[in-house]
């Protein structure tokens, strides 16, 4: 869940009670009940928080739950992580204490995102981790952000994004979609693609991802079969990344590589047949017949 949308929702229901609260008050004169205080408390708005390099400076929201603003502070600090201070990233307000003045909910703590542009440094993070909120409030469950800072400068940025894809399906004649080629967070000669086939994209809650290896000049790109990605229905019956022939007798192999080539940057075709088969039987809706497959990226 969107460590926003769990404030909010937090808040909400806090009101609701107060509101439940007074209306009972007014059925029972004899009694003043009231809110508890005590039961306020502060968190960061988003657990994660992915920018690129060149963002320049990021607020991370710090929102105190109660009926009434609060005034009081709340101390912070930065934990580095593969991200340095002074290299990767300073502190907005060094004295790391945001200031509530009883008017207002939310502040914001401010960082600036330090970019290497043309340098491969690899994607970094950092910490935010809230350390007090003062004698009325509590730190909520949410008191750390992650912060990763995204490097532009991968060796294989010139073949990762999104591509539209076109090939001949054995169960549905020719078929389009729409695929992303993503980097890996350890190896930089390895790419990930998360719908290879039509079967993965129409599925796109099960996980289909699959991996492949990039030559040094970056014409190819082989998927090892044999790829176990993800599960139908339960983990015992997982599916298998195949190559395929329909053209020879209906031929599955979980042995060997589906290779894509790209002779014209931004565009990739391959000779193989390919798709994924589960332990009990082949799905149709997902083999992608050899000598069709073009992915061209957009």
């Amino acid at each position: 869940m969107d460590g926003g949308i769990e404030m909010k929702n937090i808040f909400f229901k806090i009101m609701a009670g107060a509101a439940a609260i007074v209306a009972f008050a007014s059925c029972n004169l004899n009694e003043n009940p009231a809110f508890d205080e005590a039961d306020s408390f502060v968190a960061v708005d988003k657990a994660t928080l992915i920018v690129n390099e060149t963002v320049g400076k990021i607020s991370i929201p710090v929102t105190i739950a109660s009926i009434d603003p609060v005034k009081t502070a709340v101390t912070y600090e930065v934990v580095e992580g593969t991200a340095k201070a002074g290299v990767d990233f300073t502190l907005v307000d060094e004295s790391a204490v945001l200031l509530y003045d009883g008017k207002e909910r939310t502040m914001n703590i401010e960082l600036n995102i330090i970019p290497h542009v043309g340098e491969y440094t690899g994607d970094r993070t950092l910490t935010i981790k809230l350390v007090s909120a003062g004698k009325t409030l509590k730190l909520g469950a949410n008191d750390v952000c992650v912060v990763k800072i995204s490097d532009l400068d991968h060796p294989l940025a010139e073949i990762l994004g999104e591509y539209t894809c076109t090939a001949e399906d054995k169960g549905n004649g020719s078929v389009s979609w729409t695929m992303n080629m993503s980097k890996d967070p350890s190896d930089v000669t390895v790419v990930w693609v998360d719908f290879i086939c039509p079967l993965a994209a129409s599925n796109p809650g099960m996980k289909f991802s699959v991996y492949g290896n990039v030559s040094e000049d970056k014409k190819t790109i082989s998927f090892p079969c044999g790829q176990k990605p993800g599960a139908l229905y339960a983990q015992d019956d997982p599916f298998t990344f195949i190559w395929f022939d329909y053209e020879d007798g209906y031929e599955v192999s979980e042995s060997g590589e589906v290779v894509m080539t790209s002779e014209t940057p931004g565009v990739w075709t391959t000779e193989d047949g390919m798709g994924f088969c589960s332990t009990e039987y082949v799905f149709n809706g997902g083999m992608i017949l050899k000598g069709t497959a073009v992915w061209t990226k957009k």
